[in-house]
């Protein structure tokens, strides 16, 4: 257990709990998660079925803050609950890899850095910082004048 996860005890049950932080309900519903284990579910007459582990699954809500979990649909259709633990989603595996250190490019308000060449065209001279770009502009003044 972490330092900053509160432990609580239910008054009821006397189980012993933390609030797990989940993502955002506006970013969640109705995206694509993957399974990471397989989640049991025990069901009328002892059966049990199984929501297979790498299974794709389209998250549909969330609810509760003590256990939280998911109200997802398989592939065939069929509604599940599955703890929040138990989903990845793309996303997180982006976050994941490891990013460049070198701070975003904006021009305009519109992030151009990893493009090739200039996306929006420059409406303001910008100060000249490099000396390639010094070199160049005495170049083009002896060439014009």
């Amino acid at each position: 257990m972490s330092k900053n996860k509160k432990e609580f005890i239910s008054n009821v049950t006397g189980e012993v709990w933390h609030k797990q932080l989940i993502k955002r309900w506006h970013k969640i519903i109705n995206q694509v998660g993957t399974i990471i284990e397989d989640e049991v579910h025990e069901g009328k007459n002892g059966t049990s079925m199984v929501l297979k582990k790498g299974s794709k699954v389209i998250i549909d809500d969330i609810r509760g803050r003590i256990l939280p979990q998911y109200r997802v649909r398989d592939a065939n259709g069929k509604v599940w609950f599955v703890t929040a633990t138990n989903v990845e989603f793309s996303f997180d595996e982006d976050k994941k890899e490891p990013n460049s250190n070198s701070e975003p490019v904006y021009r305009g308000g519109v992030r151009v850095d990893g493009e090739e060449g200039d996306v929006l065209p420059e409406r303001y001279e910008k100060p000249v910082t490099t000396e390639e770009e010094i070199k160049k502009e005495k170049k083009d003044n002896k060439t014009n004048g």
